[in-house]
């Protein structure tokens, strides 16, 4: 079986980051019945990762295929299948972003599952992101939805991108991440990526929010539960749930994408901040 490190044992993420707190909270709230949750299936696609829970619940989260330079295999011994929920979910505190990206997958797909077992605490909203940005907001994108950025720019033109990677967008002003210091502090609203979470920048770049009025968590990799986040200054976390989790499977070994994940197998889920 594959060998699940400690991160107590290497250091691995900050215990007051966004990600120890959601692991923690997970484990509290499911308690000894994460022994018992076996992993079913796991697909690392292009696009996404995806893991299959048994009770039939399903996450995903990005693939972070552009963090290597080399392969990216996975050096375990044997499969992540048949391994326990728990197991998995410490994947979320590896320094590998291959291990993250299957440990958030996991927590997503418990998240869907508390929020069948206690959906009093999983409130959801009919909020748009597009409703929270005002006429003349000063919006940072940190990571770039193509689909999104003309829809903002019929509210506002001032709407800066912060990109890893070279992106064609010769309408929108595009800046590499490095510059993300100077850019949030004096935004009104700031979209992150939930990929910020499998390259672990999401706690540096929270703590780069200055005054915004809105922080809002946004793509299929944000876990589906939203105190951790909201505690830490994010003000609506903007996901997905996996309505067909075998569906999701194929999506992901097919490599497809966020457009995909909504027509086959998932929907758009928003919580807002009270």
């Amino acid at each position: 079986m594959p060998e699940i490190k400690n991160p107590k044992e290497t250091g691995e993420k900050e215990e007051n980051g966004v990600l120890p707190a959601l692991v923690r909270e997970l484990k509290k709230d499911l308690g000894p019945a994460l022994e018992e949750i076996e992993v079913k299936d796991v697909r690392i696609g292009l696009a996404y990762t995806g893991v299959l829970l048994s009770e039939n619940y399903g996450g995903v989260a990005c693939t972070p295929l552009y963090e290597f330079s080399g392969c990216p295999a996975l050096g375990f011994a044997e499969t992540l299948k048949g391994r326990t929920a728990d197991q998995v979910l410490g994947l979320a505190l590896s320094k590998n972003s291959l291990e993250v990206a299957v440990g958030i997958a996991a927590a997503n797909a418990l998240s869907n599952m508390l929020r069948d077992l206690e959906p009093e605490k999983f409130r959801r909203s009919d909020l748009d992101i597009l409703d929270l940005i005002k006429p003349g907001d000063r919006v940072a994108m940190i990571g770039y939805f193509g689909p999104l950025v003309p829809k903002i720019l019929k509210i506002t033109e001032k709407l800066t991108v912060l990109e890893k990677r070279e992106i064609e967008a010769p309408k929108t002003r595009t800046l590499p991440s490095e510059k993300a210091e100077e850019v949030l502090p004096a935004s009104d609203v700031i979209i992150l990526s939930a990929s910020t979470l499998v390259n672990g920048t999401i706690d540096e770049l929270l703590a780069l929010r200055g005054e915004a009025r809105e922080v809002v968590l946004l793509g299929p990799s944000t876990p589906l539960y939203p105190a951790p986040f909201f505690e830490r200054g994010v003000t609506a976390v903007m996901g997905t749930r996996i309505l067909d989790p075998w569906t999701m499977l194929t999506v992901v070994s097919e490599a497809g994408g966020t457009k995909k994940l909504h027509q086959y197998c998932g929907e758009k889920v928003a919580f807002r901040k009270k």
